[in-house]
């Protein structure tokens, strides 16, 4: 178990990368601020965004990857970017090569790049960054360094890390706010990057209010800005709102320029026709979410029982009267991930009459008391709950429906206390192993973990295997989560944004890895 946990499991990230996911989705809004006037770029600008803060910007502290991006994307940058494709690309590594054995990474850095406080970027920085993680007893920062066992410094430009085995999860590592995200070495010792980071960005800290606000200026030092993709806005703030009304609120009343959306557009389509309002979709976003059933209680131990209930959901039509913007999802597996197949997408159709079917031959042809279904309770899923809930009524099965805390229901969760729970399904990261492990395997999500999938994966972060052999065996695992309804999925896909017209950039997002966006790109313009 413990080496799951360090080379794919990374259980304290995943658990909170949900909870954050869940805030994000509770946001919805509208506007009422005047259209967009001309194209040019307004750098004397301030770039206005309701996202939840985090209580510290350390990420030492941090409980996960995707929190810590949302605060702190102005003033850090990464040593490796994942583009809105779900792949990887170079940030501050220009490039990167794994040894012919896989047990070492070697890295090669931008040049010419200092941290905010005249300090420069360069190999022995990586190095002060990944001792520092290490280093950070028992935050989730040092379980997602652990994999990796020393850092060598090459040359200045040159960085080896060694691996304690042959993973393609370092990649994720390094593209992550958890041991990718580079921290002036002289700031490392400082102790004091709960408040102010100090990074390579276009941006340093002017104020920060733990949980409520952090806001951000340009740099202005002389050549500090080496990205020309950033540092547009003269300044960023980014602050919390209690609740979709209030962000809403804010938008109308022209104190936020940018707010997140995950519902439909209906009721706001005249000020989207009129130009007073622009809707963005997130695309590219690997995030999920659907039925996760504990197959250590009856009945939903009986595979047949399970796919009832994947014939018997309508997905289509809780798309389209809750998440519009997002796609339908059948099997257990992201479309962006190898391994994906779209004629899967075809296994569980609307079908009730095929649902009674298997009922009938499971035993339970007068119908059957499906329990508990423990359901997050954030943004639209007690809606979504309640439509699932008629849905399973129509064939037969009755389950009652328990709204918890996201927080809760995570702990309750991995203590096996409900029979099912309707919740995300993601993880933020690109890396297919790492996502087997979440989906699968981890205990933490998966009660009683999944012994023959474990095994089945083994192996399959091999950086020395080839990616046509990942991707085949990894599509072998899906076929078989699949055909044995390990889930009942319902939709991939976040939502996106609503916002002021002038706002430029959302539809070429620097990342969106675990539905997040990475919003260094985007600008005002005047």
């Amino acid at each position: 178990m413990n080496r799951i946990r360090s080379r794919g499991g990374k259980w304290p990230a995943l658990v909170a990368g949900a909870v954050l996911i869940a805030a994000l989705l509770t946001g919805c809004g509208s506007a009422a601020v005047g259209p967009g006037g001309s194209n040019e770029v307004d750098r004397s600008a301030s770039l206005r965004i309701a996202y939840p803060v985090t209580q510290s910007l350390d990420p030492a502290q941090a409980a996960e990857p995707a929190q810590l991006l949302i605060a702190t994307w102005p003033v850090y940058d990464r040593l490796i970017q994942i583009t809105n494709k779900a792949t990887y690309a170079p940030m501050l590594a220009t490039g990167w090569e794994f040894s012919p054995d896989g047990k070492a990474l070697t890295l090669t850095l931008r040049h010419g790049v200092t941290f905010s406080d005249g300090v420069p970027f360069d190999a022995a920085a990586v190095k002060a960054n990944i001792e520092y993680s290490k280093a950070a007893s028992g935050s989730a920062l040092q379980a997602n360094v652990a994999g990796i066992t020393a850092v060598e410094v090459v040359s200045p430009d040159t960085v080896r890390l060694d691996l304690e085995e042959p993973s393609t999860t370092v990649l994720s590592t390094l593209s992550s706010t958890l041991g990718g995200l580079m921290i002036s070495p002289k700031a490392l010792a400082g102790n004091d990057l709960a408040g102010h980071p100090v990074g390579t960005g276009a941006y340093v800290v002017d104020s920060f209010q733990p949980g409520q606000r952090v806001t951000y200026k340009r740099r202005t030092d002389n050549g500090g800005i080496w990205d020309d993709a950033t540092g547009k806005p003269a300044t960023v703030s980014i602050d919390t709102f209690g609740n979709a009304d209030a962000m809403s609120n804010a938008l109308t009343a022209g104190q936020a320029d940018l707010i997140v959306w995950s519902s439909t557009t209906e009721r706001f389509q005249t000020q989207i026709d009129t130009g007073r309002l622009q809707h963005t979709v997130m695309g590219g976003v690997l995030n999920m979410t659907g039925i996760n059933f504990n197959r250590t209680r009856k009945p939903f131990n009986d595979p047949k029982v399970r796919a009832a209930v994947n014939y018997a959901i309508d997905r289509k039509s809780l798309v389209d009267a809750f998440m519009p913007d997002t796609a339908t999802r059948v099997q257990p597996w992201p479309d962006g991930l190898p391994g994906f197949d779209q004629a899967r997408e075809d296994s569980y159709r609307f079908d009730p009459a095929k649902a009674e079917q298997l009922l009938a031959e499971a035993g339970y042809a007068d119908g059957i008391d499906g329990g508990e279904i423990a359901v997050a309770n954030v943004g639209s899923l007690r809606d979504v709950a309640q439509a699932v809930q008629a849905n399973l009524a129509a064939v037969g099965i009755k389950v009652e429906l328990r709204n918890v805390d996201v927080y809760t229901l995570v702990t309750q969760w991995s203590q096996g206390q409900s029979d099912a729970e309707l919740m995300y399904m993601s993880m933020p990261s690109i890396d297919p192993y790492s996502w087997l492990q979440r989906l699968f395997v981890n205990p933490a999500w998966t009660p009683g973990g999944n012994a023959e999938i474990a095994e089945m994966a083994t192996g399959l972060d091999n950086s020395t295997m080839s990616e046509q052999d990942r991707a085949a065996a990894i599509g072998k695992i899906i076929d078989h989560a699949t055909t044995n309804a390990l889930y009942a999925p319902l939709w991939q896909g976040v939502g996106g944004f609503m916002s002021s017209p002038k706002v430029k950039g959302l539809d070429d997002l620097a990342s969106v890895n675990g539905g997040v966006a990475d919003l260094r790109g985007v600008y005002l313009t005047k």
